[in-house]
């Protein structure tokens, strides 16, 4: 699985480029409060992960006092999380989520396949 390259944003993490995504559009899951996944992939190709950044952007606006965006200050701790976990980013294979500190095979994220 691969995400398209279209509003990709780069982030260096330990020496290695990663590409993550911000939807523009909040997805029917995203509208119903589930948490907001960011998807990421090694720019290389390899495995794509989804981080859970712990708010929703339900009904147009955010909730709980929720950050009003996404930085790559947000995202590189999970990416390095991710990797201490066990994440094979260079490798091909199912997608696959950082949800709090587990890696799953459960991604709930069928509105970002490309």
């Amino acid at each position: 699985m691969a995400i398209s390259l279209k509003g990709m944003r780069k982030i260096t993490v330990n020496g290695e480029t990663f590409h993550w995504k911000i939807r523009r559009k909040i997805s029917h899951n995203e509208a119903h409060n589930d948490e907001y996944a960011i998807p990421v992939q090694h720019i290389s190709g390899g495995q794509v992960l989804f981080v859970y950044v712990g708010f929703t952007r339900a009904y147009g606006g955010y909730q709980n006092d929720s950050p009003e965006s996404v930085t790559p200050a947000m995202i590189s701790p999970l990416i390095e999380k991710a990797i201490a976990l066990g994440w094979n980013y260079k490798q091909p294979g199912n997608a696959i989520s950082l949800i709090g500190n587990i890696l799953t095979s459960d991604t709930k994220t069928a509105g970002w396949n490309a």
